[in-house]
């Protein structure tokens, strides 16, 4: 018989399970046990993506069965690896215990991690005196630089966004003339979502977690969420940044992380909302939030 009892047949059956302790509880102990980990009842934890719990002092993360996300061994894989790099490049990150799969009623994958205690970046800056952000903007920009190099291939193969039309036809033609002229580097590690809730301040340290939407890509990528939205013009954040970050030109770097980023127009009409979108209009309005 099964350990776990539930039905997945879409996208919206997995979402309304994440949060279900009880509906996990069965398939995570007999993980714990065959991990020889102590096993405490589980506690859920929120996630776009995987169903995560903390367990006593670890947390778990269980990927969703490919019958309704075909990449989910890309997903995981993504976590192992960047959890994995971190640790490889001694930058502060949750310390990968275990990670492997289990046959049950579906085969879910897992990895098993001891988590980073601390405040989300969000919530230390909402009380941090202005040299407090700026040291830690300056630790982030240096993270960064020795984060995103060239990786060999890993993870979900990135998607392309179909939406650009959106934005009119001007814009799509200046788009790609824009970047025939500015190259990248398109085999770069970057985590993928570098918001506030992502980004971990620890006692004398800052580190990253859910690796799950790491990819390979180019490293202006990894700029938009965390310019865009962890630093939420916080202008002490970025001076912090900017000292540190290796960049000939942040303002060409961010505008060609929107250009390349498959939620790119979802970011640029976010920036600039109203019709019609310029190039030179965004470009504008970078100038002005990294001024």
């Amino acid at each position: 018989m099964d350990d776990f009892q539930q039905q997945i047949n879409e996208w919206s059956d997995w979402q309304g399970l994440q949060l279900n302790a009880g509906a996990f509880e069965p398939v995570i102990q007999k993980i714990y046990a065959s991990e020889n980990e102590p096993y405490k009842t589980p506690e859920p934890v929120a996630d776009k993506l995987a169903a995560r719990f903390t367990v006593g002092p670890t947390q778990i993360a269980i990927f969703p069965p490919s019958e309704v996300i075909p990449q989910t061994r890309a997903y995981y894989q993504a976590e192992r690896f960047g959890l994995t790099r971190m640790a490889r490049l001694s930058l502060g990150a949750p310390r990968l215990l275990h990670a492997g799969f289990i046959f049950d009623k579906y085969q879910f994958y897992y990895v098993i991690y001891q988590p980073l205690q601390g405040l989300t970046l969000t919530e230390f800056c909402a009380t941090a005196k202005p040299l407090a952000k700026s040291t830690l903007g300056r630790q982030i920009g240096t993270m960064l630089t020795r984060l995103n190099a060239e990786v060999l291939a890993f993870g979900p193969t990135a998607a392309q966004s179909t939406k650009w039309d959106t934005l009119g036809p001007d814009f799509v033609a200046e788009r790609t003339a824009w970047l025939q002229v500015h190259t990248v580097t398109p085999n770069q590690f970057v985590h993928g979502n570098l918001v506030g809730e992502n980004l971990i301040v620890t006692s004398g340290e800052l580190g990253l977690q859910r690796f799950s939407a790491a990819h390979q890509a180019a490293k202006q990528t990894e700029l938009v969420p965390l310019i865009l939205q962890a630093f939420n013009d916080d202008t002490d954040l970025l001076a912090g940044f900017k000292e540190t970050y290796q960049t000939d030109d942040l303002e060409k770097d961010l505008l060609l992380g929107l250009l390349l980023r498959v939620d790119g127009p979802q970011q640029i009409q976010a920036l600039h909302p109203g019709a019609p979108v310029t190039l030179a209009a965004v470009q504008q309005v970078i100038a002005q939030r990294l001024s």
